[in-house]
C-alpha cells in the first residue's frame, strides 16, 4: 500500500467525502472549531493547542500548522467534506509514527460540528477510518478520545467494536485491534 504521505488518498462513505485538509477548508472549518459544543469533545492531548478558534486568521494558520506538519509525515489531517453541502464540517487526524519512529498504536482524532456528533454520522466516520486506516498507517491498534459526556460517540465507538482502554496519550480512550475490527 502508498504511504499516505507519497499519496494522500481520498475516502467516500454514503455521506461524506475525506480528503487532505487544505487550506480552501479554513472558513468551513471555523464552523467546528468555534462550535464550542464541539469544542467540548475535541482530542488535543499532546497538542500544542486546544483548536478552540473564533477567528478566520487562526483557522487558516491551523490549518497550515496541519500541512506542514503533513510535509513533515507527522500525520494526515483529513478533511470531511459533507458532500450534500460541498463543505467541511470537521477534520480526521491519523498517525501511525511518531516522528521516524514506529507505533503500534494509531491516535485517531475526529473533530465534528456539534450538530453532526450524532450515531448516524459517527458511525460512518469510524467505519470508514477502521476500514482503511489499520494498513494505510500499518498500526495494529486504533484509540481515539471519547470523554464521559460524549454519550452519542461512547455508544457509537461500542457498536463499531471499540472498547475503553488506556493510552500513553491520556484518559477516555477506546481501542479497536485489528483482529477486532471492523464490524
Amino acid at each position: 500500500m502508498t504511504s499516505p504521505y507519497e499519496l494522500c488518498p481520498t475516502f467516500e462513505t454514503e455521506s461524506f467525502t475525506l480528503r487532505l485538509v487544505s487550506e480552501e477548508d479554513a472558513e468551513a472549518l471555523l464552523s467546528c472549531y468555534s462550535d464550542t459544543e464541539a469544542q467540548k469533545i475535541f482530542n488535543s492531548d499532546r497538542c500544542s493547542g486546544d483548536f478552540c478558534m473564533d477567528k478566520i486568521e487562526d483557522m487558516r494558520l491551523c490549518v497550515k500548522a496541519w500541512r506542514e506538519a503533513y510535509s513533515q509525515r507527522d500525520y494526515v489531517r483529513f478533511a470531511i467534506i459533507d458532500t450534500s453541502l460541498s463543505r467541511a464540517i470537521g477534520t480526521v487526524e491519523m498517525f501511525g509514527y511518531v516522528g521516524t519512529y514506529k507505533i503500534k498504536t494509531g491516535i485517531l482524532r475526529v473533530d465534528v460540528r456539534s450538530d453532526y456528533e450524532k450515531e448516524r454520522y459517527l458511525s460512518e466516520l469510524f467505519a470508514v477510518c477502521a476500514g482503511n486506516f489499520f494498513d494505510l498507517f500499518e498500526v495494529d491498534t486504533i484509540a481515539t478520545k471519547a470523554i464521559p459526556d460524549a454519550l452519542e460517540r461512547r455508544n457509537t465507538l461500542m457498536k463499531q467494536g471499540f472498547s475503553e482502554g488506556s493510552v500513553y496519550e491520556g484518559t477516555h480512550y477506546f481501542l479497536l485491534s485489528r483482529q477486532n475490527g471492523p464490524r
